[in-house]
């Protein structure tokens, strides 16, 4: 009986063990199967460092996604953490990398997404589009996107003497700003005063092919707008001077300084800002403003982008 007893006793604890052990190894097999399976595996078998493994899984679901679907990209981290990054944008950003790569080894990356996303990877008045007409005084006009062919604005009024020099002509909306401008600017004992609004096609055609004629094509292109691709041909943009003052001078003058502490606040933008020559696509013209719209014109001022920085990111992302 004793004898039983304990084979008895030996048999339970061989069960137990062996249960035990069952146990252990189904654990183990779950580990084993959850590593070989877990994302940070994943990652860590197409060629991720720890590092970047960490950082990939804190990104957005795109990014890693974006991980986990392809080979290892060692541009991707660095591309998608800038702050005005593009998902539409990225096949291009990479053959921008490509690009650059043959040339240097070294690649800034804020500045590859700048340039790519207003543009600026492709030659001026190439991969040109039809701005969007629906977006009104937002529109973007620029060496990439043109206005219909030969576009002429509705709502275009004479400008009164009172505020400009010669007969000029704006958009009713960016006209009736420019006169509570030019009223608040008054009260600071400053004067403003429109030197050139809404150009026609025919103008403009005119004025370029002057440019062209007297220079070349390139330094046409530097200066002045295609038919078409010209801001002026909207009726939104103006050249602003006050007395005494020619082109670049106005840059060193009292209403240069007021316009810029002030433009936004009644819808305009300085549009070709000083050291963006490479975004905008035209040289620094301190008299140059675009009407936007008080509220968009000022976010655009808060950014402290260009408007056609500014566009791409915020008003064409999608």
């Amino acid at each position: 009986m004793v004898y039983k007893k304990r084979n008895i006793r030996k048999e339970r604890v061989f069960a137990l063990i062996g249960i035990i052990l069952v146990i252990i190894l189904i654990i183990v097999g779950i580990c084993t199967y959850k590593h070989f399976t877990s994302t940070e595996y994943k990652l860590g078998k197409i060629g991720y460092s720890e590092k970047e493994i960490t950082t990939l899984l804190k990104a957005e679901d795109k990014v890693l996604n974006k991980a986990l679907d392809n080979e290892y990209d060692k541009h991707l981290i660095p591309l998608t953490k800038q702050k005005y990054f593009i998902w539409k944008n990225f096949d291009k950003y990479k053959k921008e990398i490509n690009k650059r790569l043959e040339k240097s080894n070294k690649i800034n990356y804020k500045d590859v997404v700048t340039k790519v996303n207003v543009k600026r990877n492709y030659n001026y008045y190439t991969h040109t589009e039809k701005t969007n007409m629906d977006k009104e005084n937002a529109i973007l006009v620029n060496k990439y996107y043109s206005l219909p062919e030969k576009y002429k604005p509705e709502n275009i009024v004479d400008v009164s003497n009172w505020y400009s020099y010669g007969n000029i002509q704006l958009k009713k909306d960016a006209y009736e700003a420019f006169k509570k401008m030019f009223n608040a600017a008054k009260k600071d004992d400053i004067t403003i005063i429109i030197n050139s609004g809404y150009r026609t096609y025919e103008i403009q055609k005119e004025t370029y092919d002057q440019y062209k004629t007297w220079y070349d094509e390139e330094y046409a292109d530097g200066i002045a707008a295609r038919p078409d691709f010209s801001e002026h041909q909207t009726g939104l943009a103006l050249d602003i001077i006050t007395y005494n003052t020619k082109g670049k001078d106005f840059e060193n003058t009292d209403a240069f300084k007021w316009l810029q502490n002030n433009a936004h606040k009644y819808g305009f933008i300085l549009r070709y800002p000083k050291g963006k020559e490479d975004i905008t696509g035209y040289s620094y013209e301190s008299w140059h403003y675009r009407y936007l719209g008080k509220e968009l014109a000022t976010k655009v001022k808060n950014s402290g982008l260009t408007y056609d920085e500014y566009y791409a990111y915020y008003l064409d992302k999608e």
